[in-house]
C-alpha cells in the first residue's frame, strides 16, 4: 500500500495546508480517507477517480468540505466519457446526517452508502471501522492487506477511545494531534501531543503520523512533544508519500 497526504490541518485550510484527507493506493484500488477543504488540488484528476472509494469518518465539515468540489468533478468527467463507474462514498449512518448538504450534490457521479461499526468492506483490502468519542458519530478506519495495516484515528477524545486495541501493531497510525500539551480545551473530544504519543506506545504501532494540527502553529512543535513519548513519529505534510512496509 502507498499513502499520500492530501490535507493535514484543522479547522480550516490555509496557504499550502488543506483540511484532512489521505489517499491510499493498493494494487488496483484507491481509498480516500476523508475529503477535507482543499484536498482536491492534491489529486491527479481524472486518474485518481478511477477505482476510487471515499470514506468519510464523520460529518464535521473540515472532514468532508471538498465533497461538493469532487462531486462536480465526477459529474464533468462522466459527461466527457472519461468516468464509467460511480465513485462510492461511505458516510456514517445516523439520523443527524447533513442530508441537506448531500442533496445539494445534485450534479455528481457518486453512489452514497451509509455504514456503521458492523460493516466490513472487503476487496483486495479489508476496511473496518471502530467508533470513538467525539461530539457526533465518528469512526476510526482500519485498512489491511495481506502484509500491512494502516489505521486512521479520525477525531477522538482520549478517555474511552478504542485506538489502543483497534490500532494494535499497525504499521502506520495516522493520528489526530490537535493540541500542544499547554493548550486548554474544556471537552475531551480531541487529543494532545502526549495523548497521541501514549496511545501509539500502548498500541505498539510501528510508525505514528501526526495530523489535524492547527494551521497557525509550527508542526515541528507538535512533533517535538510527541517524540518525548513515541520516537518514531513523523509529520503529515501535503504531498508526502509513504510506501507502507518500507523504512
Amino acid at each position: 500500500m502507498k499513502l499520500k497526504v492530501l490535507g493535514s490541518v484543522s479547522p480550516y485550510q490555509k496557504g499550502k495546508y488543506n483540511c484532512p484527507g489521505y489517499l491510499i493506493e493498493t494494487s488496483d484500488k484507491k481509498i480516500l480517507l476523508d475529503c477535507g477543504n482543499g484536498i482536491t488540488r492534491e489529486l491527479k484528476l481524472p486518474d485518481d477517480l478511477y477505482n476510487l472509494t471515499i470514506i468519510i469518518s464523520h460529518l464535521h465539515r473540515d472532514h468532508y468540505g471538498d465533497l461538493l468540489t469532487l462531486g462536480y468533478a465526477t459529474y464533468v468527467y462522466q459527461k466527457l466519457g472519461l468516468l464509467k463507474e460511480k465513485v462510492k462514498v461511505y458516510i456514517p449512518k445516523e439520523e443527524s446526517c447533513d442530508k441537506a448538504y448531500l442533496e445539494s450534490l445534485n450534479e455528481h457521479f457518486f453512489e452514497f452508502i451509509f455504514y456503521d461499526e458492523t460493516n466490513i468492506i472487503e476487496d483486495d483490502v479489508k476496511i473496518s471501522f471502530k467508533r470513538n468519542p467525539h461530539p457526533i458519530l465518528t469512526y476510526s478506519v482500519k485498512v489491511e492487506d495481506s502484509k500491512n495495516t494502516i489505521v486512521y484515528s479520525s477525531d477522538t477524545g482520549y478517555k474511552n477511545n478504542t485506538l489502543e486495541k483497534f490500532a494494535k501493531d499497525a504499521d502506520l497510525l495516522i493520528c489526530e494531534t490537535t493540541f500542544l500539551q499547554n493548550q486548554k480545551w474544556k471537552e475531551d473530544n480531541h487529543l494532545t501531543t502526549i495523548e497521541a504519543g501514549t496511545i501509539s506506545k500502548k498500541a505498539k504501532v510501528k510508525k505514528l503520523m501526526i495530523t489535524h494540527t492547527w494551521p497557525e502553529i509550527n508542526k515541528k512543535l507538535y512533533q517535538k512533544e510527541v517524540k518525548t513519548i513515541f520516537k518514531n513519529t513523523i509529520l503529515a505534510k501535503e504531498g508526502k508519500v509513504l510506501k507502507i512496509g518500507s523504512r
